[in-house]
């Protein structure tokens, strides 16, 4: 064999190794997993910081396989003075939707997260934390109608806001002080139901994942719950945004919440509405971050406060 088809042998050989790292990198990138060492995220690390009474919260920032930029908090549903707002109704809740009378009816305001909280604030509520949860329509240019339908079910306080949508799961506050993660049919009777904001889906059931799309990285907001339903668990991942965070998998949502300790979790509302704001003696900060700085306008918000004496 001459010394040129040596060499060209050699050549070829190392262009089908190196595409064969390539393509084996590539298939590692198309997920991120948890440290194989430890395979239940820490609570009790120095990285956490305490929100108030009952909510920690940290960072799970990554830079391999993928860039990532991520919060969790933990919430401490026992915690007696820890109160549960959503979004109520708008006062001309059950009209026509001006432009879409055939297909909507008026049920919230949009608005977001920060406005949401700010709102509370001034009515007196020591709203530590606000979180998006339920998609909504209409969802059409020009993007910015004033109202919201289509959320499934969401509750306030006792009173309906949006009644029950393709069995939608969602997080939900009961009469009796107990939680639950759950979806409901419009015939379910929800009378028990104090509180409620709903999902797009169950992504971890009893501690199984039970979704298992790795395809269409974006933003994600995820709820989980423990299995003796006594701590409630949010995630937020950003994504879509280049050289900052790419986002991650619902089936990834999945995989981080019960890294986190869920036994059960949901895919909330994500993309441009995922949003985590929260409250200290240090004023207000999203732990989200925002493609040139828009925050979306919601047709549905999370609130946890923290009761005083007067408060129910």
């Amino acid at each position: 064999m001459s010394k040129i088809s040596l060499f060209f042998i050699c050549i070829l050989t190392v262009f089908y190794c190196c595409s064969c790292q390539s393509g084996k990198q590539t298939a590692t990138e198309s997920k991120v997993s948890v440290p194989e060492q430890q395979k239940c995220f820490n609570w009790n690390s120095p990285q956490i910081k305490k929100l108030c009474d009952g909510i920690v919260y940290t960072r799970l920032d990554r830079s391999s396989p993928r860039l990532l930029k991520m919060a969790a908090v933990k919430i401490d549903l026992t915690n007696p003075k820890l109160r549960f707002k959503m979004t109520s109704r708008d006062k001309d809740w059950g009209k026509p939707m001006p432009g879409f009378e055939k297909k909507f009816v008026i049920r919230t305001r949009r608005q977001t997260c920060k406005m949401f909280m700010e709102e509370h604030v001034r009515k007196g509520y020591n709203m530590v934390l606000t979180v998006n949860g339920t998609p909504f329509g209409p969802w059409q240019p020009p993007w910015n109608h004033p109202y919201a339908d289509g959320q499934g079910l969401l509750v306030d306080n006792g009173v309906l806001v949006a009644p029950p949508r393709h069995k939608r799961p969602g997080f939900i506050v009961k009469k009796d002080g107990t939680f639950d993660l759950a979806g409901f049919k419009n015939t379910d009777d929800i009378s028990h139901i104090k509180h409620a904001i709903s999902g797009f889906s169950t992504v971890l059931a009893n501690g199984k994942i039970v979704d298992k799309s790795r395809k269409g990285l974006a933003p994600r907001t995820g709820f989980g719950m423990s299995a003796d339903k006594k701590t409630l668990y949010i995630l937020v991942a950003d994504g879509r945004q280049p050289n900052y965070s790419l986002g991650i998998s619902t089936r990834e949502v999945a995989e981080f919440l019960k890294y986190l300790g869920a036994s059960d979790g949901l895919n909330m509302d994500g993309g441009g509405s995922t949003t985590l704001y929260i409250r200290d003696k240090n004023g207000m900060r999203n732990l989200a971050h925002y493609i040139g700085g828009f925050e979306r306008m919601l047709g549905a918000c999370m609130g946890i406060y923290i009761a005083d004496e007067k408060q129910k």
